[in-house]
């Protein structure tokens, strides 16, 4: 109590704070951290607006197509057989000619080829029971050309290579009979399983190619093909 008065009487008569400091109260490590971690998103908000107004430029190739080729074959025989020929004898002869056109658009990767697929030749026995494709000598001519001839034409003057066959045989001949040519029944570039005409026709040109096709009855035909009807389908192919 005598100390106390004595520092009332120092001060005034007014009552001074103790000598020891008042302790500030302690922070809380939370606290702290959402702190930084606001100082970080806002970092990172600044950032983003920098990067959102950076320079840009770019540049385009428009217009890009894809066009699937074509490769087109026709002919001109309006749907019409080429050969219509009733009463053959031994030594019967005859030749029709077909013009076939290209407009394709991708040149093919071998030349045409001309087969008989499976199916579209047939040989009816006559009373005799032997058929008519074994006697008949069959040659096959091509020749390029900017005359047009029609299914059924003469052909007269007109010179080609021959690309089956042999235009002179008049007795039967292995391997040049109308038979042969029909075995010949499904494409093959090398030319093996069909008969290859040697025209490879270039994408974008348009061209034409003469065919004649020439037949002989043989002179030894058998009187058992006597009556046999045969009928034959001829088809030109190209692939790419």
């Amino acid at each position: 109590m005598e100390k106390d008065s004595r520092l009332r009487r120092r001060s005034g008569g007014r009552r001074i704070a103790s000598h020891r400091a008042r302790r500030r109260p302690r922070r809380s490590p939370l606290a702290g951290a959402l702190a930084v971690a606001a100082a970080v998103t806002a970092t990172g908000a600044v950032v983003y607006q920098a990067s959102s107004a950076a320079f840009i430029t770019a540049t385009a190739n428009p217009g890009n197509s894809f066009t699937v080729g074509a490769l087109t074959l026709t002919d001109n025989d309006s749907d019409t057989a080429m050969f219509n020929v009733p009463g053959l004898v031994p030594g019967a002869s005859g030749s029709a000619c077909i013009t076939v056109s290209w407009t394709g658009t991708v040149t093919p990767s071998a030349p045409v080829q001309l087969y008989v697929a499976a199916g579209d030749a047939t040989d009816t026995p006559g009373s005799g029971g032997g058929g008519t494709t074994p006697y008949i000598n069959w040659s096959v001519e091509k020749a390029a050309g900017s005359g047009i001839f029609g299914s059924g034409a003469s052909c007269t003057g007109l010179s080609g290579t021959t690309i089956f066959g042999n235009t002179a045989d008049t007795v039967i001949t292995a391997g040049r009979m109308l038979s042969d040519f029909t075995a010949k029944s499904t494409y093959s570039a090398a030319g093996t399983t069909s008969v290859s005409s040697g025209w490879t026709p270039a994408a974008g040109v348009a061209s034409t190619t003469v065919f004649r096709f020439n037949y002989r009855m043989a002179t030894d035909t058998p009187s058992s093909a006597m009556g046999a009807v045969a009928v034959v389908k001829i088809t030109w192919e190209a692939r790419s």
